[in-house]
């Protein structure tokens, strides 16, 4: 075990991309809403994509900081996408039927990050209490846990949905504290996003492992462990 991990009796893990692939299953969910919708008629495919994740990206890191709401969100990434590949129609009432669409396929895949479901047992058989803390959506998140098999083996699905409050801001790590009756001092943050999940935990008290799947280089000061693949964690705690 890892000298600073001692002591720790609380495990959040972050959802996206930590435990369930988000970046590859959302791909499979784009194209699939791209052709239920016969969007090749307005412009082709790369072309869409290109303009989607760009915008989305956007629109989450200012998500992230509470600069706008959940409505907005869903509703902004696909009606500016739309609008930007020329769609000439009632695109109101498409962008809705695009965001629909992509989040009910998307949480119905079901490839996880490898490592995720071993990385979950060996933190129970531990006796760590195992919970997710996700700034993604009510239903869409918890959906994604069983369609990846992995629900069998989270304690408590504490999402911004529930508090209003996204992380990385304070109010959302003292929430989930609060909903599984930890202590700051006892818990752990493990998340991919150096911002959202240990920028966050960090500030907010808890201790950090830091997801490195991207290649981007934590925050100083706030990750107490880096890892690049799951199964480095059993090291850990």
């Amino acid at each position: 075990m890892n000298e600073k991990m001692k002591g720790i009796v609380t495990v959040f893990v972050d959802i996206d991309d930590t435990l369930w692939w988000f970046t590859e299953n959302s791909k499979l969910a784009l194209r699939h809403t791209f052709d239920a919708f016969d969007i090749s008629s307005v412009c082709t495919y790369e072309r869409f994509k290109e303009v989607y994740l760009k915008k989305n990206l956007e629109l989450w890191n200012l998500y992230h900081h509470g600069l706008i709401d959940k409505d907005f969100l869903v509703n902004e990434r696909f009606r500016f996408t739309l609008k930007e590949c020329g769609y000439k129609g009632d695109v109101e009432k498409m962008c809705h039927l695009l965001d629909e669409e992509y989040l009910r396929f998307l949480a119905l895949q079901s490839t996880t990050i490898p490592g995720a479901r071993q990385l979950l047992e060996y933190l129970v058989a531990k006796g760590y209490d195992v919970n997710t803390l996700s700034n993604g959506f009510q239903g869409t998140q918890q959906q994604k846990l069983i369609s990846g098999g992995l629900s069998d083996l989270i304690h408590r699905n504490v999402l911004s949905d529930d508090c209003g409050i996204t992380k990385p801001q304070r109010g959302i790590f003292d929430y989930a504290l609060e909903q599984c009756g930890a202590e700051a001092a006892t818990t752990v943050m493990i998340g991919d996003n150096p911002d959202a999940d240990i920028k966050g935990a960090h500030d907010a008290g808890w201790r950090t492992i830091y997801f490195n799947i991207r290649g981007l280089d934590p925050i100083e000061g706030t990750a107490d462990a880096v890892v690049t693949s799951l199964d480095e964690i059993l090291q850990i705690l």
